[in-house]
């Protein structure tokens, strides 16, 4: 079940603050559904070294998530145990990592896969052999860097 937060809205704005949501949600929901379907919008290996790189630290160890758990598929409780994070900051992280990519990629979609469960209320995760393969690389050497400078 999704987690929920009060958010103080003045009375007379409601209305606005349902439109965004249902229109917000409708428009994620359907872009990522298309983008899971677009295969010619591929990830090149010179552009995921780049999007791992350009990372935060908690987006990274999203990624590697993923990647170790493919090709099998995970949900945001599964990613935010595996990286250390809570759910909450798994989803927080998603949102402006789409718009990274969607703006300074200029992909489609993101490097790994998502489908909604909707009966079940969750999004599960999951990406390709080659690209997890890449992510478990460069996050291994990205450790064994900050190992040597530590």
């Amino acid at each position: 079940m999704p987690e929920f937060v009060s958010v103080p809205v003045p009375v007379d704005r409601v209305q606005e603050v349902y439109e965004l949501l249902s229109r917000e949600t409708i428009r994620s929901s359907s872009e990522r559904q298309s983008a899971s379907l677009d295969r010619a919008n591929t990830w090149s290996e010179p552009l995921i070294d780049r999007m791992y790189v350009e990372s935060s630290s908690a987006m990274r160890r999203i990624l590697h998530a993923i990647a170790e758990a493919s090709p099998g598929w995970v949900t945001t409780t599964d990613i935010a145990t595996a990286s250390g994070l809570t759910p909450r900051q798994v989803v927080a992280s998603l949102g402006p990592f789409e718009k990274r990519v969607r703006g300074r990629y200029a992909m489609n979609g993101w490097p790994f896969e998502a489908r909604q469960f909707v009966d079940a209320g969750i999004f599960k995760y999951s990406m390709s052999p080659e690209t997890a393969d890449r992510i478990v690389t460069l996050a291994s050497h990205v450790r064994q860097r900050e190992e040597g400078t530590a």
